[in-house]
């Protein structure tokens, strides 16, 4: 029970980009709490990805199976479940995505244990481990101490650096390749289609304008637009209750369940600054923060801070624009 498991699951073989991450918070996790590190990785064929994590220094079991080429989370859970039947850890973490919150909900009731998601950070108090996360569009902080048994947890990308997996003082650890049989899958996925919208490359843009619920209404994207058009290599981008409204498509989303990007500018206009949707745009050289609400979560890792109406801000940044380059 002195361990924590790390599950990475994969999509047509190739792990998401932030997944690693995981490896990160659990060599955090483990030095304070003296736990012992397993690495769980699921695939159709997973043998370059399972070489890739051992490099971290940590054992690798690689589970295999033909309905694990496509996501699949229901059927993963349940092999997570005989690995934890076989290993006994005290803590199992996944990433924050559909998936990991799929699987982690799965199997916290399939092994009656508690369940953390959107885990951020973590503290000790007395000699126990408490979780925080964010509610309320990062507003309010939540403290959790779970019970000291079986605990499940999703982890938000971001929230944890990679750290230098193939640094040469580390020796990698073994890998053990099991093709997974005997195990029926309640269903196999057929395939993965894109978005007619993955024309829009957002991780590719230097400037990217961002919309939040905070534009009001959908015909107020046309301010945001305008202002994307003033720079070279800019492109629109969104959080998810915007898309979620169909105010603009999804391929625009930028967060945990949308795009990562890093730009050597990012403005976010009438965004509240959701821990989800600041995980995928942190990495940004300036950010800047349009908003009326001076409390607003966004403003905490902001470069500059506009505390005013976006429909009388932007318009007033285009004209000043347009009067600086009819000037020179």
């Amino acid at each position: 029970m002195k361990s924590i498991l790390v599950i990475i699951d994969t999509i047509e073989n190739r792990p998401p980009p932030s997944c690693f991450e995981l490896i990160s918070f659990a060599e955090q996790f483990a030095a304070t709490f003296s736990l012992e590190i397993q690495v769980a990785i699921a695939g159709g064929s997973i043998g370059e990805t399972a070489e890739k994590a051992a490099r971290f220094g940590h054992d690798v079991i690689g589970l295999e199976h033909d309905s694990l080429f496509h996501p699949n989370p229901e059927f993963l859970a349940r092999a997570v479940a005989a690995l934890m039947e076989e290993s006994r850890p005290r803590y199992v973490c996944f990433q924050h995505t559909m998936r990991g919150c799929h699987m982690a909900a799965s199997l916290s009731s399939r092994e009656n244990a508690s369940c953390i998601t959107a885990v951020e950070s973590f503290s000790v108090s007395g000699d126990a481990p408490v979780f925080r996360r964010s509610l309320f569009n990062g507003k309010i902080n939540l403290d959790l101490a779970p019970p000291p048994d079986s605990v499940v947890l999703t982890v938000l990308p971001g929230a944890f650096a990679v750290t230098d997996g193939g640094s040469s003082s580390k020796k990698p650890g073994s890998v053990e390749i099991r093709r997974l049989s005997g195990v029926d899958s309640p269903g196999r996925p057929l395939g993965i289609s894109e978005s007619a919208e993955e024309s829009v490359r957002l991780e590719e843009s230097d400037v990217i304008i961002s919309a939040g619920r905070g534009i009001g209404a959908p015909e107020n994207l046309e301010l945001v637009r305008a202002v994307a058009r003033l720079f070279p290599n800019s492109a629109v981008g969104a959080s998810r209750i915007v898309c979620d409204q169909k105010w603009i498509p999804y391929a625009h989303q930028v967060g945990v369940t949308g795009k990562t990007v890093a730009p050597k500018l990012y403005m976010a206009c009438g965004i509240s600054g959701a821990q989800q949707h600041i995980a995928g745009m942190k990495g940004s050289q300036l950010i800047v923060a349009v908003n009326t609400d001076p409390r607003a979560a966004i403003f905490s890792i902001s470069d500059y801070i506009i505390i005013e109406d976006l429909k009388t801000f932007l318009p007033l940044l285009i004209q000043k624009h347009e009067e600086l380059y009819k000037q020179s």
